[in-house]
């Protein structure tokens, strides 16, 4: 008959013989865990690029999937030719005169001031 010797652990070690059978038994359970654990992340890992399900209202349930966002590639800027740079210069030094134009228009010259001149006392 196997006596138990009482430990801090859950597991109660047998004295005699039983030790190795434990020992194995408590790291395939932890093997067990471990891998539960990695296949949880992959799940939640592979899942990153499906889309959000609708949520209904209240407390969701457990088995609820947690949905993490995807960023978005960045586009691809349009480059434009030089002949079309060239084309906005111009037209841009077209509006640019026309509104110094209007400046000059609607700006009323001021009047010259007459100088003053020192009378000669004699």
């Amino acid at each position: 008959m196997a006596r138990l010797v009482p430990t801090n652990r859950s597991i109660a070690y047998p004295a005699w013989g039983g030790a190795d059978r434990t020992m194995a038994k408590s790291i395939l359970f932890e093997i067990d865990a471990e891998i539960a654990r990695l296949r949880q992340a992959k799940a939640l890992l592979s899942s990153a690029g499906t889309t959000a399900i609708k949520r209904k209202p209240g407390r969701p349930s457990k088995t609820a999937a947690i949905v993490v966002p995807v960023a978005q590639k960045a586009k691809k800027r349009k480059m434009m030719s030089a002949e079309g740079r060239e084309r906005v210069r111009q037209a841009q030094i077209k509006r640019w005169a026309a509104v110094k134009q209007a400046a000059k228009a609607t700006a009323a010259p001021l009047p010259k001031s007459k100088k003053k001149t020192a009378k000669a006392t004699a």
